[in-house]
């Protein structure tokens, strides 16, 4: 059973108490009880609702989604269903998920960033990711976050406080991980 005595944990580096487990926003309910993430179907917000109250009653904090889940939906659906909560009660874990090269120029993936705010329904982001660095390689990698200036952008954004935490997943060739590390 998930209690809050032993479910959270803090993060060495900011101090912050956040949860050993996290809600991943990938797979929301429809309404006929489907994943979203392979369904067609309306996200079911008050089941959403009912999960994320269960979750926080039950000592989760952390919930990490991104604008490329439950086909661009997930961010709307965790800003409504976290919104009665004071903001500084939970974190909040999202990506940049400019996976297509329809969003790779500095604007495109700008835009997406900022959506996320607005779906979300905040000011900042405790965790934003580099979503899914090393697809196609060293040559995307460049074009989705150095050659347009992206990455620089966000290192201000995280200067500024509206990223709290800036990050990466990884996921395809080597060449970029180890280019990163």
């Amino acid at each position: 059973l998930l209690n809050k005595a032993n479910l959270a944990d803090k993060n060495p580096k900011t101090k912050e108490n956040v949860s050993l487990l996290g809600y991943g926003c990938m797979r929301l309910p429809t309404i006929s009880n489907e994943s979203a993430r392979d369904s067609e179907e309306e996200i079911d917000q008050e089941q959403v609702n009912k999960l994320v109250d269960y979750a926080i009653k039950h000592g989760v904090n952390l919930f990490d989604t991104s604008p490329a889940y439950c086909k661009g939906l997930s961010e709307k659906a965790m800003g409504i269903a976290l919104k009665k909560y004071p903001r500084e009660s939970y974190y909040l874990s999202t990506k940049l998920s400019n996976f297509s090269e329809s969003t790779w120029t500095r604007e495109k993936s700008l835009e997406m960033y900022h959506k996320s705010f607005k779906e979300l329904q905040t000011d900042y982001i405790d965790y934003l990711h580099l979503h899914g660095i090393g697809m196609n390689g060293m040559d995307a990698f460049n074009a989705r976050y150095i050659n347009n200036g992206v990455l620089d952008y966000l290192l201000k954004e995280r200067e500024a406080g509206r990223i709290k935490n800036l990050g990466f997943s990884y996921h395809g060739d080597v060449k970029v991980f180890d280019y990163l590390l």
